[in-house]
Formats: C-alpha cells, structure tokens, sequence
C-alpha cells in the first residue's frame, strides 16, 4: 500500500509565452531551423496555468518583455525561499536582461530586498528546495561558487550536484521534488558521485528511465500529491502512481522546442505573506468593497449583475471581495480571445510606449497595415474603421444610402434598407427606429425613417419588400440579442440570391457573431455566403479598446470622399495596433476550430438539460441560447442564481439566457460551469 500523500496549496509565478521563439540556440532541444507555432505555445501554456488554478493554486503573471523569447522559462528568474528571494544572474547574454526584469518583479510585489549573486545561477532551474536543503546543481550555467552564496542567503544546507549530459543542463530538468522527502530523477544525468549522494539522501526516490528523461518527463512540478507533468512520459506516469502520487499531464510540446517543461514555465513563489494579490505595486490600496447603492453616480440604462469586477485573467473575473466567477458572458462577445490576453496586451502596451492618437487629420504607420489585413481576411477591398458597433452600423447605413444614390441611382432623399424582426444593431436613435423591442425604442422618437422590417427568416416577406429604392439587407447571420437564433439553413443564401438579383446591398452585422465565436471567422461561412458588406466590432478590441469597421470592395467604400464621414479616434494607432494583432491570431484557424470543439461540447453538456427545467437550446460553436421552463422564473432571476454559484451569464428577454464565454475556456471549465448550471436548475426545482 503506497503512503498517503497530502496536498498543499502553493503559489506560483508564471509568464506567458507572447514572445516565445527559437532565435537561437543555447541548449541542444534548441533548433533555429525548426518553425514555432507561438500562438500554439500559448495554448498550451494557458493549459498549464488552468491546470494548476483547478488544483487550488495562485498564479501570479509576470509581464513578458519584447526580445526576450525564454523569458516564458519562470523558473530560471530567481529563488525564493523562506524571507529570502535571489534573483537570477544568466550564463548567456541572451537572456541577460531578464535577471533584471525579474529582480524588479520581485521588489515591485513586496519581497523586500532582492539578492543577487556575484556567480552566474539560474534560479529555481538549478536550485530545488527539498524540505529544509536545496540541491543545486552545476555544470552547464550556474557556477559552484553561486552555491555558497544562496546558502549563505537563505541559511540552508546547499547540497552541489554535478550534471554531466548537456540535454540535462539545469538540475529541474534530470530531478523532479515529489514533496518533502521524495524526489524522482533521472541517474544517467548525473556524475558517479553525485549518483551515489541521491542515493543515500533518497533510498525511496522514483528512477526515471532515459525515455522518461528524453521527453523532460522530470521537469514536473508537485504540491504533495498532485505532479503537473508531460504527457509523454507513460512509465515515469504510471511509476508516481504507484507511489501514491495523482499525475495531472499536459501537452507543453511546443515550449519543449526550447528546451523547457512544465517546471521552467513555473516559479514557485514561497512568501505567500506579502504578495500582491492584484500584482500591482504593494504600497496601493486595494479597491474598497461598494455600498449596496454601488453606483448612485452612474446613469441607469443598466441592470447589471451584482457582481463588481476588481481583476479578470483568462476566463475568470475575481471580484472586489476576491470571489473568482467564471466569465460565460465575454461582454458580448467583445472578449474572444480572454481577459487581458497576453498577446494582445503585449501589443496595446508597446503601441502606448508610441503612439496612440493622433485623429485622421494625420496618417499613423499602424493604421494602413491593420486595414490591408483586415480586407484580406474578410476577402474585401476596403476598410472604415470606426469604434463601437452602432458607429459601424450608423456607417453602413450612410454607405449604403450613398451608394443607392451615387451607383444604384435611386432618388435623393428615397433609399430604403431592409431589417428583419427581432434585430439588435445598437441604441442609437437611428437604429431604435428601426428596431421592435419596446424596451429599446419607446418614448425616444421621432423615429428616422427609410427602413423596411420583416420577419427574420422569412425570405419571401423580404422579396415582397424589395422595390426600386431598396439599397440594402441589414441582417445578423445570427441574431443574438433575440436569443441566439440560428436562421434556416436555406435563408441567407436565399437572402444573397435576392440582393444579388435586385442589385441591394447584403449587408452582415457580424458584430456579436464574427471573429470565431460560431467557430467560424464569420457566421455566414456556415452558409457559405458572402456578403457586400461586413459589419465588425466587439471581439476586434481584443477586450481592451472599442474597435469597430465596415469592410467592403472599392465600389461600395469608395463612394465615402473626404468630409463626408468622419471620426476621431476611429483608426487610432493604439486601436490599430490592437485590431491588427486579434486579425493575425484569427489568421492563423486555431481560435476558430478550438470554437468549434468547445462548442460542440458545451451544446452536448446543456441538451443533457432538455426536460429537466430546460425547454430548449440552440446555437452555433461557443455561443448558446437557452430557453427555460417558464415555471422556473425570469431568464434575470436564473442568472443572479448562477452567480451565486460561481457563473456569469446574462438574460435577453423573458426566461431566455445566452452563453458566450472567451475562446479561451478549456473542457473542464465548462463541465464546472454545467455543473453549476445543473445546481442552480435543482435550487429553482
């Protein structure tokens, strides 16, 4: 019977790999030839931080620094042990600088003075706290005498090992800490002397196998029980099974190119005592819960959920209290890609180092790149960029009445649009009048005129419509204030057969449904339709900054001549920035299938609700619409329920709640929030 192993709590210091590359080489897993999926290694990576979060620890995120790729490596940037932490001094100037950044991560969250050595060392990559000693190794970067230094510092036993295969060049990557007295590790790795120390201090240790340490399988990372390991090393696996341990694995086989595991990207972080839970400098006073009136200055045109926001990471959003809710709203769809995504903040902060504004009055170098992008992935010609979505809907209709006028040759003063029923497009005045939500729409006219509504999905009411001054078909491929409505399967391509015969513009508001929330670029790709117009916004922010377009050919954007339209942050350097780096991850098909399998999941997971307090759902890749039974109260009231287990969601009218939570959420976080979904469904029962 193997001995009980316990769990503790831990806390870690992580960075993500934004920057991840392989520009050069200073360990043998490093190979300048073979290519680096980035935005691969940052999945992978996300994995691994979930990982740990599910486990019941914190994770601390260190800024990633531009020109630094191994900076994702955390556990080389330094020690910290009892009251001491030492930050790391590199052997290789390639990574020189990030000793400093460390160091001054270290002093910026409140662990006092910060140490350096006078030898080269690298940190918790060749020093291994083992209950009360560290084993450090040496003999490919850090040096001897860096050992007597950090047991002077922390006042513990330094016991030196010596590694002599150069693949196992930092002690974490040939001897993993199972807990305070069990290590497991990889004997070849080591010297005759050094072998014959782990020996006697480890009679009970784990002894990996050359396949286990080929695949870094020891560069794991324990609490006690739970090990964090690869994937790919079954017998090493199966081994800390038999000795009682729980195996959680991952697949980092993209970070392994350069020449890390899952214990390089972790720095385990032992003052839990002074750290700044907001990561911010630790002098600032943490927000102040708010009275129960929480916002008496704030205009009330929102009913919002009772939930106040402090920090959002990922999926999560903890609130003033510390709560940690998962997000399943994602503004709207507006956080696609998840709080604070490490790529896109990497991008806003360098851009804001620059340039942010500067109006359309001057041209910005960010500003032509992002929209040549921006036209090739929607397959167009020309961009307007502008900033929220009714701006863009505002735009497009302006277009399009200009265009029924300069092209078309419709009377001045006559053109008409068509617009389904049950659409959302925005609040303006403008486009309440169009609207036939009551809620939206009464007591703000006189209403605008020059709009035709008929039934969403009726396309013989939209053929009996059109006339001579139709100039447009504004519609959402989707609708998803209306409860995510899926349209039928034969209605868009009937609807683009109708514009294309009537020469009327096909106008698609891909603001809530575009950028891979349906598991596609945009919505109408399930239809294989391809509109005149595209109406982008929300998720075009990467959640950061509104950033909205209307994106169309020369011959439709081209009928806008100076003065005639305008805006003045429209375009802006730091929005472009942004834009242009959600274009290129959404270049790359990866957010678009993870929406698709996730999606395919999460529909599985609330079918199973069907009958059991739930009418009916419906919906197209991570996007869900669900219809209660009305016995069980108001779509408002289910939500403020699911809150208090832990879920953000939010109603659209009646019992109807809808699902949209970041691209980036991962299978178990959604069987947690099903889970809490079925609770709640039980608490109305």
């Amino acid at each position: 019977m193997p001995p009980l192993r316990e769990a503790r709590p831990r806390t870690y210091a992580m960075t993500p790999p934004v920057h991840f590359t392989v520009s050069y080489a200073i360990n043998p897993w490093m190979d300048t030839s073979v290519p680096v999926d980035t935005e691969r290694a940052l999945t992978q990576w996300h994995t691994l931080r979930a990982a740990y979060e599910s486990l019941g620890h914190t994770v601390h995120l260190v800024d990633p620094a531009p020109g630094l790729p191994d900076m994702v490596y955390a556990a080389n940037g330094g020690l910290s042990v009892g009251d001491t932490v030492v930050a790391a001094r590199f052997a290789f100037p390639e990574r020189a600088a990030e000793g400093d950044l460390y160091a001054e991560w270290f002093a910026r969250n409140g662990f006092g003075t910060v140490h350096r050595t006078a030898a080269v060392q690298e940190g918790e990559g060749d020093f291994l706290v083992v209950g009360d000693r560290i084993l450090a190794g040496t003999g490919f970067r850090t040096q001897r005498t860096a050992h007597d230094e950090v047991a002077a510092l922390t006042g513990r036993a330094v016991v030196t090992l010596e590694l002599v295969d150069p693949r196992f060049y930092h002690l974490d990557t040939a001897l993993g800490v199972l807990d305070d007295r069990t290590v497991a590790y990889y004997p070849a790795a080591f010297s005759e002397r050094s072998r014959r120390q782990l020996d006697e201090m480890f009679p009970d240790a784990i002894i990996a196998t050359a396949a286990d340490a080929a695949v870094l399988g020891l560069n794991l990372v324990s609490d006690g029980r739970n090990v964090v390991m690869t994937d790919r090393a079954p017998h090493l696996e199966a081994s800390l099974r038999d000795a009682g341990f729980r195996p959680v694995t991952v697949d980092l086989s993209e970070l392994l190119k350069g020449g890390g595991g899952v214990k390089c990207c972790t720095l385990e972080l032992r003052r839990h005592d002074t750290m700044s839970d907001t990561l911010i400098p630790h002098e600032v006073e943490p927000p102040a819960s708010p009275t129960p009136d929480a916002e008496p200055h704030v205009a009330h045109n929102y009913s919002p959920i009772p939930v106040t926001a402090a920090t959002a990471e990922g999926a999560w959003i903890t609130d003033v209290d510390g709560k940690r809710h998962l997000d399943c709203l994602g503004a709207y769809s507006a956080v696609n890609f998840g709080h604070r995504h490490p790529r896109i903040v990497a991008a806003a902060l360098e851009q804001i180092q620059r340039v942010t504004l500067t109006s359309r009055a001057f041209r910005s170098d960010r500003l032509e790149p992002f929209c040549a992008a921006l036209a090739e992935l929607c397959g167009k010609e020309m961009v307007l960029p502008m900033n929220t979505g009714a701006e863009a809907v505002e735009s497009a209709i302006k277009v399009a009445r200009k265009w029924g006028y300069d092209v078309k040759g419709v009377p001045d003063g006559r053109a008409t649009i068509i617009v389904a029923g049950g659409n959302f497009h925005g609040r303006t005045t403008t486009i309440i009048s169009f609207s036939d939500d009551p809620e939206a729409r009464a007591g703000f006219g006189p209403y605008t005129p020059g709009f035709v509504r008929v039934p969403y999905g009726d396309v013989e009411a939209m053929a009996a419509a059109i006339d001579e001054t139709t100039v447009g078909v504004l519609v959402e491929p989707v609708q998803g204030e209306a409860g995510i409505i899926v349209p039928p399967a034969d209605y868009l391509p009937r609807v683009r057969a109708l514009c294309t015969a009537n020469d009327v513009l096909l106008i698609a508001d891909e603001i809530q449904s575009g950028l891979g929330r349906t598991g596609r670029t945009f919505a109408v790709e399930h239809w294989g339709v391809e509109p005149d117009v595209y109406l982008l916004g929300k998720a075009l922010g990467g959640g950061i900054v509104p950033v909205s377009a209307v994106v169309a050919d020369t011959d439709v954007l081209g009928v806008l001549h100076p003065g005639q339209h305008g805006s003045t942050f429209g375009g802006n350097p730091l929005a472009a920035a942004i834009g242009h780096t959600v274009v290129d991850m959404l270049t790359e098909g990866t957010w678009q299938q993870r929406a698709t399998d996730l999606g395919d999941h999460l529909h599985s997971r609330l079918r199973e609700f069907i009958g059991h307090g739930v009418v009916a759902t419906r919906g197209l890749g991570l996007w869900a619409g669900i219809d209660l039974d009305p016995s069980l109260g108001t779509g408002k009231d289910f939500c403020l329920r699911l809150a208090e287990h832990g879920v953000l969601a939010k109603d659209t009218h009646g019992s109807t709640l809808r699902l949209a939570p970041p691209l980036v959420i991962t299978v178990g976080e959604i069987d947690w929030a099903m889970d809490r979904f079925a609770e709640t469904l039980r608490d109305h029962g």
